[in-house]
């Protein structure tokens, strides 16, 4: 596809499935020279070969490492892991959760239980990224995954909401504390996004065909156009952009 990651190691956590797969599958169309794939299982939601399985075929060096991210200690042995190639260039903190009951009524165990994946976890990514690029003395890239429901809220997702609006100021913050060592923090906020989750899931399809009937381009977005902006966040084409949150949302969110 391209070769604007060429050279780069790359590491895509809750990769086995939806946006991080194609992610992940993307770093290696774009060029890197290796990928990990980071996940709870490397069964995929979608059924069919796997990742890693699909990356190999593309002849990129790849490996599948069981991370669960809301646990420290996994995600520094889940970045160690990249010393075999040499280290992280690009770190893409992508493994996030949704719960079924997301009101204003979240029950206080779900409410932390996503929290510990979705902001404690990619938190504990750019930590340990960042920490290792450091040491290398080398620049890089850490993408944090937000969404376009942490910038504008909705009554269904609070903690969603809460968790991805998180993300989002995380990597302006990030962004000022390691921008001086050469490193950029950057988040990809997606819009409706065309996965096996809103294929299989009608309550969510229902909503998501009224957000498709107000975005601008009149369409859902492919997993894959979340991936082509990853990669161009993750290479040296943005090396003067740091600390914003990219929409990929069709311009949804531009006129509602």
């Amino acid at each position: 596809m391209s070769d604007i990651l060429k050279g780069k190691v790359v590491i895509v956590t809750g990769a086995a499935s939806g946006i991080g797969r194609a992610i992940a599958i993307g770093a290696a169309q774009h060029g890197a020279a290796a990928v990990i794939v980071s996940d709870i299982t490397e069964t995929s939601n979608e059924g069919g070969t796997t990742t890693t399985s699909e990356i190999e075929a593309l002849g990129v060096a790849v490996r599948f490492h069981r991370t669960d991210v809301s646990k420290r200690s996994e995600v520094d042995a889940l970045i160690e892991s990249a010393s075999e190639f040499g280290g992280v260039d690009v770190m893409v903190c992508n493994a996030g959760i949704t719960l079924r009951s997301d009101g204003a009524d979240v029950g206080e165990d779900d409410f932390h239980r996503l929290m510990s994946v979705n902001l404690d976890g990619v938190l504990f990514g750019a930590q340990a990224a960042a920490r290792q690029m450091q040491a290398r003395g080398r620049p890089g890239s850490i993408v944090l995954m937000a969404s376009m429901g942490g910038i504008a809220g909705a009554g269904m997702t609070v903690a969603y909401s809460t968790s991805k609006g998180g993300v989002v100021l995380m990597a302006k913050a990030l962004a000022d504390a390691l921008g001086p060592q050469g490193i950029r923090i950057n988040a990809v906020a997606p819009g409706t996004i065309d996965t096996h989750l809103l294929r299989t899931n009608p309550a969510i399809a229902a909503a998501s065909e009224g957000f498709r009937k107000r975005t601008p381009l009149r369409r859902l977005g492919k997993p894959s156009e979340i991936a082509d902006a990853v990669a161009w966040l993750g290479s040296d084409m943005s090396s003067y952009v740091t600390g914003i949150a990219l929409l990929v949302d069709g311009g949804l969110l531009s006129v509602i």
